[in-house]
């Protein structure tokens, strides 16, 4: 685990490397964007933000947060051939830049340090980067965004920060959770929103959007859109709130992306609850789960399997017992199948899966965005006798971490 001293010592080689960024945000400095006291906290990790004390100021600048965000492990994994290592992980490290300016607007910039290209992302400067993207609140009911952003999809798991969450459930680990184009947000009351959003389904070419590439019968689309309509609404006092998506576009020609997904979220005193259920229906398998099984005894190379469906539901308790200590438990059901006959791929489902995760958070200082945690995973998939039939074989793994979370505000 990294002490606070070791966090400084990461930030400082970042920035003597990134001298670039230094000149850029050194001639931001000299033009007036606010530096705020040393301990401002993140927006996008934190429930409330802090009133920003600016030693600059001009006239259109209303407040800017710039942090380094980093998530650090020891590991040790086990699965069905025993025990496997014990290793130090940089889970994630990120750096943004968040805030506003004038009295309508505002804009986030997150680049990840760390991320993984996942298939259908092939740029890399494209893959690191999270958000890039502008914001107009043009009245009080209507705001749009424009430029990279993230999916506007519902269930607590996919959009709380990933300073909440320590691994991820198949259906969200195996997303491409962000997309570049227009979010139309309408707010009728301060109990609810509507948000439609469009945006590009993919960013690198179908070779690397699909495990095996575009399956033979289908041609590239000429309209990779996926459109999303989500709605959100507290109730009982803000107590429960409740957020819905569905979502529709195209992966190839005559082949259609389906998405539903919803939250329910519970909080009351330091009791926080959720229970979320996704749906997927994907017209070429883009998850890649089932395709992943090899069948060399059908076709003579391995082919991306089509009309796939995924299901999951994620139900979790936090229990906060008091400033400094949070525990929660955490369960995840999954599977996924097939809906039509294609290639080497008949109807029915291919595997069950199950995870259950505990965890113990420690933070040291209130005024912080830094924990400590130690946190177990154990997952199964079980494979049904058509995964069998192609060579699949049933998996698990179990997973111990103890880590450090930090936000390092800069300014």
């Amino acid at each position: 685990m990294l002490s606070v001293k070791t966090s400084a010592g990461v930030f400082c080689f970042l920035m003597f490397n990134g001298c670039l960024f230094m000149k850029a945000v050194s001639l931001l400095l000299v033009f007036g964007s606010i530096v705020t006291n040393a301990f401002a906290q993140s927006p996008a990790l934190v429930d409330t933000i802090r009133d920003a004390k600016p030693l600059l100021k001009l006239p259109f600048i209303e407040d800017s947060h710039m942090n380094i965000l980093l998530n650090t492990s020891f590991t040790s994994d086990a699965d069905e051939n025993g025990f496997q290592r014990l290793y130090g992980k940089m889970n994630y490290l990120k750096w943004e830049m968040k805030g506003s300016f004038g009295e309508d607007f505002f804009y986030h910039y997150r680049q990840s340090l760390t991320k993984d290209a996942l298939r259908g992302e092939a740029d890399r400067v494209s893959v690191s980067v999270d958000y890039a993207n502008i914001g107009w609140n043009i009245t009080p009911e209507f705001s749009l965004v424009a430029g990279k952003q993230l999916l506007a999809l519902g269930g607590y798991e996919f959009w709380v920060s990933g300073y909440k969450v320590q691994e991820f459930s198949e259906f969200n680990d195996l997303m491409n959770n962000y997309g570049t184009g227009v979010t139309l947000v309408y707010r009728p009351d301060a109990l609810q929103s509507f948000s439609l959003q469009v945006v590009g389904s993919k960013t690198g070419s179908d070779d690397e959007t699909f495990v095996f590439g575009l399956p033979e019968n289908r041609k590239p689309s000429k309209f990779p859109l996926l459109a999303t309509l989500n709605w959100e609404r507290y109730c009982m006092n803000r107590e429960m709130n409740l957020r819905y998506s569905v979502s529709a576009g195209q992966q190839a020609e005559n082949s259609a992306l389906f998405y539903f997904t919803s939250g329910h979220v519970f909080r009351r005193d330091k009791w926080l609850a959720y229970w979320d259920v996704n749906m997927s229906f994907e017209g070429v398998d883009h998850k890649g789960l089932i395709s992943s099984l090899h069948v060399p005894t059908c076709e003579e190379l391995p082919v991306t399997a089509q009309n796939a469906v995924y299901f999951t539901t994620i139900a979790n308790v936090d229990y906060r017992i008091s400033d400094f200590w949070n525990v929660y438990l955490k369960s995840a059901y999954e599977m996924g199948g097939i809906t039509s006959e294609n290639a080497c791929f008949r109807r029915g489902t291919y595997f069950h899966e199950w995870q259950i995760q505990a965890c113990v958070e420690y933070y040291p200082k209130r005024e912080m965005d830094l924990k400590f945690y130690a946190h177990f995973l154990y997952k199964n998939r079980n494979m049904t006798n058509l995964s069998l039939s192609l060579n699949g074989k049933d998996t698990w793994l179990q997973r111990v971490a103890l880590g450090v979370v930090y936000a390092i505000p800069v300014f």
